[in-house]
């Protein structure tokens, strides 16, 4: 049974890489989470506030390696973790130099991922947009 991929844009897995919160605003109230994954259209979050789906959602991401201007989005979906909530965010409105950085980090990243899993030896390059925040064993020094 194979699975077809739906979404537009790669996505970049965060968590392995940050563990600061980024701070959601929700009309007046400001919400923190953690991002699990982000794409130039969705990102994936653990936060321990349960948003609705429909919720409205502003957001800026400053952590190392992005940084973005104000994007808005709106909950998709959103299902219990624990005390936590794994939410779903659709991104509709984002800066156009922000959603070609975060899909070329993306692209880069899977990139590499596939390298390695075949075994191509120097995977590592400095130019890779995904190499400031890179942890990899394979990432050159």
């Amino acid at each position: 049974m194979s699975v077809t991929e739906k979404r537009k844009h790669h996505r970049l897995p965060v968590i392995k890489q940050f563990g600061e919160p980024v701070i959601m605003q929700i009309g007046k109230e400001s919400v923190p989470g953690i991002i699990l994954d982000l794409s130039a259209d969705g990102i994936s979050m653990m936060t321990y506030a349960n948003l609705s789906v429909g919720t409205e959602i502003c957001l800026s991401i400053d952590i190392a390696g992005i940084k973005t201007n104000p994007m808005n989005g709106k909950v998709v979906w959103s299902v219990q973790k624990g005390e936590m909530w794994r939410t779903g965010i659709h991104i509709s409105s984002i800066n156009s130099l922000d959603s070609k950085h975060i899909n070329r980090m993306a692209i880069d990243f899977n990139d590499c991922e596939n390298k390695i899993l075949l075994g191509v030896p120097d995977v590592c390059v400095e130019k890779c947009s995904y190499y400031r925040i890179c942890q990899k064993p394979q990432r050159i020094k």
